[in-house]
């Protein structure tokens, strides 16, 4: 392998344009040398436009590229389990763009085969990569903040006319809908920054009635862990405001931390004291695109040895079973206990 890996890009759609594409092409550590979409005509001028030497149309030829040593995988979700299990049988590494798949089932093929290829299956939850989140979990790991017992995170976007991917509001495609676009990501973040505490169960509603979509537009979860702490998740893309927010507080025993801006407050010889890390607070849009590019460094020092996976795709099989209990849980209107027979 030679000292800059050498990156293909399977799906030219908005993610790969906005983050994977631009990021990539600006990373000391890798070349972004191929792009594949079955959509030629987009692909061939974003592969011109973006200066990627190679375009192809076919998935499969891309990955039959002896040149290339990993491939990230920015497609619709539907076609995330087939892709995946190809790369990794064509001997690449892979990153998956999140949801990881549809379902959990799916999900643990793909895991499962990453171990029997030898290779590195990562599954971009970029929110756990942003630069705040992760002063955060440093923190809250560190016990700075106590007992966490109680987290409540919103992410509401304001209801507009819909005009983004319309694959995200078909089912059999996407998985589900705001639960598994802005739910997942959101419950992921708060998991792992609490430190991964096994999920007990599960008590959530959904509706779809805002939007008028096949896929529920709006829901409100509350999951307990083991270890004593309750998650409060809320989400919509249909948020009956002027303007989207997203807050996220983690509350313990002897502190308080906020994100949307990050402000970490502790109770120290009996005074509430900001002990937020000094420095200027990035706009959140920075924030956000800051996780990409973390992410994909990290990629690259897993695949070269130098770094222990923070986003394996064990994680994500798992929040997709903890998914899978809150819709069961929303459709029967009862308390789901996660992992017992019900």
């Amino acid at each position: 392998m030679s000292e800059k890996l050498r990156i293909g890009i399977i799906g030219a759609g908005g993610v790969s344009q906005l983050f994977h594409i631009p990021l990539l092409k600006k990373s000391a550590s890798a070349d972004l040398v191929a792009i594949a979409d079955s959509d030629y005509a987009k692909a061939a001028a974003i592969s011109e436009k973006a200066k990627i030497p190679t375009c192809y149309r076919d998935a499969e030829k891309l990955l039959a590229d002896p040149d290339i040593d990993a491939v990230h995988i920015n497609t619709p979700t539907n076609a995330h389990l087939a892709l995946t299990l190809a790369a990794l049988a064509a001997g690449k590494h892979v990153l998956v763009e999140k949801p990881m798949a549809r379902k959990s089932e799916e999900a643990y093929r793909m895991a499962e085969a990453a171990k029997k290829a030898g290779r590195v299956l990562m599954v971009g939850m970029n929110l756990r990569f942003r630069p705040d989140v992760m002063v955060l979990h440093e923190f809250i790991q560190g016990g700075e903040l106590g007992h966490v017992r109680v987290v409540r995170a919103n992410w509401l976007k304001r209801k507009e006319t819909w005009s983004r991917s319309p694959w995200l509001h078909e089912s059999r495609i996407s998985g589900g809908g705001v639960l598994m676009d802005l739910g997942l990501q959101l419950l992921d973040m708060c998991w792992w920054v609490l430190g991964r505490p096994k999920v007990k169960r599960v008590t959530a509603t959904t509706s779809k009635d805002r939007l008028n979509l096949r896929v529920e537009d709006t829901f409100s979860a509350y999951f307990c862990f083991h270890g004593g702490a309750a998650l409060q998740l809320n989400s919509t893309w249909a948020y009956l405001s002027d303007e989207s927010a997203a807050m996220t507080v983690f509350s313990g025993n002897k502190g308080l931390a906020e994100l949307n801006p990050l402000k970490i407050t502790k109770e120290i010889h009996g005074s509430l004291v900001n002990v937020t890390p000094a420095g200027p607070q990035l706009r959140a849009q920075s924030l956000y695109n800051k996780s990409f590019e973390y992410e994909f460094e990290h990629f690259h020092n897993v695949i070269n040895g130098k770094a222990k996976l923070v986003s394996p795709a064990e994680d994500a099989a798992h929040m997709l079973e903890v998914i899978e209990a809150t819709y069961r849980s929303a459709a029967e209107n009862r308390e789901v206990q996660i992992g017992a027979e019900s």
